[in-house]
């Protein structure tokens, strides 16, 4: 199953890689600690494994 990520801008990419975060593709919530090239983690504010890190946003074409 493919997941529609969710278009972020280039300087958000930037801060999640930064941060080491990920964003939610469900709810949009960031989440910290994670890796950059997370896949399908657990979302803590939507209990979703909908989770992806900064770099799977930038391989899908995500990234504005």
């Amino acid at each position: 199953m493919k997941t529609q990520l969710r278009k972020i801008t280039l300087e958000q990419y930037v801060q999640l890689d930064v941060d080491m975060a990920a964003m939610c593709t469900a709810c949009g919530h960031e989440q910290f600690g994670c890796e950059p090239d997370a896949e399908r983690y657990l979302c803590e504010e939507c209990n979703k494994r909908t989770v992806y890190g900064p770099h799977w946003y930038l391989m899908s074409g995500a990234v504005e």
